[in-house]
C-alpha cells in the first residue's frame, strides 16, 4: 500500500526558528557528528536503506541553521559526494528536522514549496522519503532519507523500514552518549579521589598549626573537620547517583555553610550574604559539586589554604536569574592566586575548570565569568531561576 504525500505547500511555522534553536544546535554539537569522517556503522545503515526502498540515493544528513552535512551517503553525484554537504537552499531534510516528522514526497515538482528547491533542480531530486533522527535528549538533529530521481510512490513497508533504521541510528547515538558520560564520570571520580587526599592533608596541616603541643585536641579537631567533610560529601553524592535525588529543597546558604564547615578556623574570614533561595534537588546537587570544586581549590591553593584569608560569597536576584559573586583573597605568600587547580590539574589538564564550566552551562543553563588574579580569585555566576528550582 502506498502512502499519501505529506502536504507541504509552505514552510512550517517558525521554520528558521526551529532550525536555529540553541537547544537543538547544542544537541547537534554535542553529538560530534558534524564534519566528522565517514563511519562504516552509518554507511551500512544507508546501504540497507537503499536496498529496502529500492532508491538509488540514501542519506544520513545532519542539519544546522545554514547547511546539511552528510554523515553517511550513497548514490550522490561525485561533486556533492566529495564535499559531503549542501547549503539549505539544496535541502529537503531541513523540513524533516523543523517539523520533527516524516516527509513523504512522490514528486517534488508538484509541491509549491519544494519545486523551487535547489536539490530538485540541481540534484534532480524527485521522490523523497525522510524520517527524523533524534539526539539522546530528544532533539531532532537530522534525517535518514531515501531519494529517487524519478517520481514514485512510497509504500507503508518502506516507511516502516526507514523508521526501524532510524531507531538503529538513534540507539548508536545513545550508546555513544552513555559511553562519553561514563568516561566523564570516571574522570570526575579520579579527580575527586585525588582531591580528597589533598584536602585531608590540608585539614591535618591547618589543625596541627593550632594544636602543635596537644595531641588530644589535634585529634579531636581533625575528627570534627573530617565529619564536616563527610557531611559536605553527602550533598555532592547525589550528583553522581542522580536517580536517587531526594525530594524537597535545599537553602543556598545552608549548602554553602555545609561545604565550607571543614575549613573553619580562627583568622579565616568567611562572609556569605544574600536573600533566601531554595534550590531544587538537582540544582542543589549540581551547585554542591561546583562549589566543592571551588572550595577544594581554595583549600589547596587559595584563601582557605594557610594563614589569613577571606572568602566572600554574595548573591542577589536580578530579573529571572540569580547573580552570585565568589571572591577570595589570601595573605599567605605561598598561595598562587587561588586558581591553580582549576586551571592546571596535572593529572587531567583543566579538568576542574572543564567540570565547572560543564555543570554551569549544562544542567544549570547559566554563565560564569572571571578568573584568577595576583591576590586571589573572582568568579561571577549568572544562573536562571528556572534551572535552580529543578
Amino acid at each position: 500500500m502506498s502512502l499519501p504525500d505529506t502536504p507541504l505547500d509552505t514552510a512550517p511555522d517558525d521554520h528558521r526558528g526551529r532550525l536555529s534553536d540553541p537547544a537543538r544546535l547544542a544537541s547537534l554539537k554535542a553529538s560530534d557528528l558534524m564534519d566528522s569522517l565517514p563511519e562504516e556503522t552509518f554507511d551500512r545503515v544507508i546501504r540497507l536503506a537503499s536496498r529496502l526502498t529500492g532508491a538509488p540515493v540514501g542519506l544520513f544528513s545532519l542539519v544546522d541553521e545554514t547547511r546539511q552535512f552528510f554523515k553517511a551517503q550513497a548514490g550522490l553525484p561525485d561533486g556533492v559526494a566529495e564535499s559531503r554537504q549542501t547549503p539549505l537552499s539544496h535541502s529537503l531534510c531541513q523540513y524533516v528536522v523543523s517539523r520533527d516528522a516524516p516527509l513523504v514526497v512522490s514528486d517534488a515538482l508538484q509541491s509549491p514549496l519544494l519545486r523551487d528547491n535547489g536539490a530538485v533542480h540541481d540534484l534532480k531530486v524527485s521522490a523523497y522519503l525522510g524520517v527524523p533522527i533524534h539526539a539522546p535528549d530528544g532533539q531532532a538533529i537530522g534525517s535518514l532519507c531515501a531519494i529517487d530521481t524519478s517520481s514514485r510512490d512510497w509504500s507503508e513497508d518502506q516507511i516502516d523500514s526507514m523508521h526501524s533504521l532510524a531507531a538503529m541510528v538513534e540507539s548508536e547515538l545513545a550508546l555513544r552518549h552513555a559511553a562519553a558520560a561514563r568516561q566523564l564520570l570516571l574522570s570526575e571520580m579520579n579527580h575527586r579521589v585525588k582531591n580528597l587526599f589533598t584536602v585531608v592533608s590540608a585539614i591535618v596541616r591547618i589543625s596541627r598549626r593550632a594544636h602543635e603541643d596537644d595531641a588530644d585536641a589535634l585529634a579531636a579537631e581533625i575528627e570534627q573537620r573530617l565529619q564536616a567533610l563527610s557531611a559536605a560529601h553527602g550533598l555532592i553524592a547525589p550528583s553522581v547517583a542522580s536517580d536517587k535525588l531526594a525530594a524537597g529543597s535545599v537553602p543556598l546558604d545552608r549548602l554553602i555553610e555545609t561545604l565550607t564547615a571543614p575549613y573553619q578556623r580562627p583568622g579565616l574570614s568567611l562572609d556569605f550574604q544574600g536573600p533566601q533561595i531554595d534550590l531544587g534537588p538537582r540544582a542543589a546537587a549540581t551547585l554542591a559539586l561546583v562549589f566543592h570544586e571551588m572550595i577544594t581549590n581554595a583549600a589547596k591553593y587559595g584563601a582557605l589554604r594557610d594563614g589569613g584569608g577571606r572568602l566572600a560569597i554574595g548573591w542577589r536576584l536580578g530579573g529571572n536569574s540569580l547573580q552570585l559573586d565568589w571572591s577570595e583573597t589570601s595573605t599567605d605568600p605561598d598561595t598562587t592566586g587561588g586558581d591553580a587547580e582549576i586551571s592546571t590539574d596535572p593529572s587531567a589538564p583543566g579538568f576542574g575548570s572543564q567540570l565547572i564550566d560543564l555543570l554551569v552551562a549544562g544542567p544549570l543553563e547559566g554563565q560564569i565569568t572571571g578568573g584568577g588574579a595576583a591576590s586571589g580569585l573572582v568568579r561571577n555566576f549568572s544562573l536562571p531561576l528556572a534551572s535552580l528550582s529543578r
